[in-house]
């Protein structure tokens, strides 16, 4: 009977329907196990897959012993096969709510607050005046230094003044000597002679 129903629908039909039940979106329980890893599964039912989340990456549940935060034991048996949920009982659930109700004592210590403050670091100031103690020897040493080139400075001056200036170095060029009154020798030629002779 069901096959004659299959063959009196439609093609879009049948594609319509097949297409409503794959978007129907799927919400998956998440929980979350005692060391903050979020796990994700249909119902967290016998033989449900379970995947960790990393983010956009789903990854089957390694086979293994898991402890929830609430506290309940989760059994994998296959890798993302859920094999064995073991729930807490009543007294075990308050053991775990008492845990995480105790508020952890605060040791108030006031004599070691008290002697941190008297031991406040020094202030820019008097970590300046310490470094100019311990410089101001160098400082001393290198102003005398100073004086010293200073005075020598002043000695070479006054010397230099006192020296009076020798005679002025001028350029004295030889005398010009005319072309006509120097011998050349008797070979040369008549246009060499000519030659000196409107030079001279």
């Amino acid at each position: 009977m069901n096959s004659k129903k299959i063959n009196n629908m439609k093609n879009t039909d049948i594609l319509s329907r097949i297409n409503a039940l794959l978007s129907k979106k799927v919400e998956l329980e998440q929980m979350t196990l005692e060391n903050g890893t979020v796990v994700e599964s249909d119902s967290f039912a016998v033989g449900e897959p379970i995947f960790a989340i990393d983010g956009e990456t789903k990854t089957p549940l390694e086979v293994g012993e898991y402890v929830m935060a609430d506290g309940t034991k989760l059994y994998v048996t296959e890798i993302g096969i859920i094999g064995e949920v073991e729930a807490l009982t009543y007294d075990e659930k308050e053991v775990v709510e008492e845990e995480l109700s105790i508020e952890p004592e605060v040791e108030t210590e006031a004599e070691p607050v008290v002697e941190e403050l008297a031991e406040v670091p020094p202030t820019i100031e008097e970590v300046i005046a310490k470094v100019m103690e311990a410089v101001q020897p160098k400082i001393d040493e290198l102003q005398a230094m100073i004086d010293v080139l200073a005075g020598g400075q002043t000695e070479m001056k006054e010397t230099l003044s006192t020296v009076s200036a020798t005679k002025p170095t001028t350029h004295r060029p030889k005398e010009k000597v005319k072309m006509s009154e120097v011998k050349v020798a008797t070979n040369t030629s008549a246009t060499q002679a000519r030659i000196f002779a409107m030079l001279s």
